[in-house]
């Protein structure tokens, strides 16, 4: 039985991060950063648990009456010691703005009683509104002590938020990750797979790269505000240059594009084109198409189409070029051959409505996965999941390859490049695929299932893949369909990790199976659903939609 979580469980993962970086990132580190590293550990538990709570919450400026930890014990002893530590303030400057964000309007009304009198009726943003026109200038500001003349209790102020992000940041390889990620790992769920993580390969080998990736996280935030055309404008010289750093440049170039897309909604569409032209990215040339289509500059769009439909980069981009392709050769007078649509096989069944032993009304797929189950053919509800998990058997051994910037810390469940175009390129994949002709397939699945029970991997899902439905899989399955199956995951595994069918049925008898897709009264099937029944029925994967209705 898993024991619960101890009191003291998000400093304990604090402390694992901060000794993390220190250990490995250390020739990165400016002075501030190693001595707040030096001096955390030197800080009494009470106020290393304040510190982190603060630095887990949204701040910058913390109330002192919403400040409440049962785990601390002498609270006030603790936010003194910070404030002689300099990692917060007693006392600080804000603007208007920024003090109404920390009132209520009670409060308000209080502290500008003569000025919001008249107004004491509406709502806080409006009163918000009318402060704002008095103290139009955003230049004031005004201590926390002064603005409330003391009336209010004491506020403070986190000092030390940019040197946490960077610790994070070196930590996660990223900037969206935080300490919730260790809860799964405290309560004892999870075991982690061993991978080399040393200076060759770190995701930031320079103080540049760090700066680079903070500047870009930057410049998506100032997207995120521009309003208008203004505002846009003046992200352009803000724009860096291409980086050396591929896994960056693969961030600036998604920014490039969400920029470009912006002056594009707003009419600047040769600000847009000559963004999208500078990267390859998607969806940068698809719109380029688009654009030069819409400027009926048709021979530049139809050669950059041929480059798309000759090479491209996910599976957006195959979709996407098979249906401009018909519109744009139209237009041009060209013909082309019509992409022939396979035929799906669907049945119609009336069934019955049940309910679990709780009471509870059973979903579609289980009442259809009961009827068609048998003791010779049994049928499983796998969804995604059995052949994800398959496939994530299958890579293991260079799903965990150390290689370059692929892992940050020792507690990830997949490669940070997981999701890149050119994740397959950067791994040697000939052993793997010799498996399929030298018909080991089986065998390297079953041992890796064997000696990795229980690892936590991003595609398999252990609760599901018990040695029944493994045996099952590998005994019905043709080695010729995992491969074909998994080259297609390979190829965009965001998108096509999703969208396999609900149920799976083997015929052991035969060493035979079947994929069935269920849909219930009035649902429909999905894009990326079709495109997998349609890859199905092309390499012969035995596959049908019942489509069920009530009886």
């Amino acid at each position: 039985m898993n024991s619960p979580l101890s009191p003291h469980y998000y400093l304990d993962n604090f402390c694992v991060l901060l000794n993390w970086v220190t250990q490995h990132h250390h020739d990165l580190l400016t002075d501030e950063e190693r001595n707040f590293a030096t001096g955390f550990h030197q800080l009494d538990r009470d106020s290393q648990c304040l510190l982190v709570r603060m630095i887990s919450r949204k701040g910058p400026w913390f109330r002192a009456h919403k400040i409440s930890y049962a785990e601390i014990t002498d609270q006030q002893q603790a936010l003194d010691k910070l404030v002689e530590q300099r990692l917060i303030s007693k006392d600080f400057p804000l603007t208007t703005e920024e003090l109404v964000s920390l009132l209520t309007k009670p409060e308000l009304l209080v502290l500008f009683a003569e000025q919001l009198h008249p107004y004491k009726q509406q709502s806080k943003q409006y009163l918000a509104q009318q402060l704002s026109d008095i103290y139009s200038n955003d230049s004031i500001k005004q201590q926390w002590s002064a603005w409330t003349r003391d009336q209010l209790g004491y506020c403070y102020q986190l000092n030390v938020q940019h040197i946490n992000n960077t610790f994070m940041l070196l930590f996660f390889g990223n900037a969206h990750q935080d300490l919730t990620e260790f809860v799964l790992q405290d309560l004892g769920l999870l075991r982690y797979e061993s991978y080399q993580v040393d200076p060759y390969h770190r995701v930031f080998k320079k103080r540049e790269e760090i700066h680079q990736y903070q500047q870009l996280i930057q410049l998506r935030d100032h997207l995120k505000q521009a309003n208008d055309l203004t505002a846009l404008q003046q992200l352009l010289p803000l724009l860096p240059g291409q980086l050396s750093n591929p896994r960056l440049e693969r961030r600036r170039a998604r920014f490039v594009n969400q920029l470009a897309y912006q002056f594009e909604r707003k009419g600047e569409i040769e600000t847009a084109l000559a963004l999208y032209q500078q990267i390859l990215v998607p969806p940068a040339r698809e719109r380029q198409i688009r654009i030069l289509e819409k400027q009926n500059k048709l021979d530049q769009a139809w050669q950059l189409l041929r480059e798309l439909i000759a090479d491209p980069i996910n599976e957006h981009e195959l979709q996407i070029s098979a249906r401009i392709q018909p519109r744009l050769a139209k237009k041009m007078g060209i013909s082309v051959k019509k992409i022939k649509r396979e035929k799906i096989l669907t049945q119609n069944l009336i069934l019955a409505r049940q309910t679990y032993a709780d009471g509870s009304l059973m979903n579609v797929e289980e009442i259809a996965r009961l009827h068609f189950d048998t003791a010779a053919a049994p049928c499983f509800y796998v969804e995604n999941q059995l052949f994800n998990s398959l496939f994530g058997l299958w890579l293991w051994p260079e799903m965990f390859r150390s290689i370059d910037g692929a892992f940050a810390h020792p507690f990830q469940t997949a490669p940070l490049d997981l999701f890149e175009h050119d994740f397959q390129e950067k791994r040697e994949l000939q052993a793997l695929w010799q498996l399929f002709e030298k018909q080991n397939l089986a065998a390297h699945i079953k041992n890796i299932w064997q000696t990795k029970y229980g690892t936590t991997n991003h595609f398999v899902s252990w609760s599901l893949m018990d040695e029944k439905l493994l045996q099952l899989a590998l005994n019905c399955i043709p080695a010729q369909h995992l491969e074909a199956i998994f080259k297609r995951l390979l190829f965009d595994i965001k998108i096509n990790r999703s969208g396999l069918p609900d149920l799976i049925q083997f015929f052991p008898e035969q060493n035979n199976y079947r994929l069935i897709e269920v849909k219930g009264p009035g649902d429909r099937i999905q894009d990326n659903q079709q495109t997998w029944l349609n890859f199905f029925a092309q390499q012969g994967i035995p596959a049908e939609v019942c489509y069920v209705s009530w009886q």
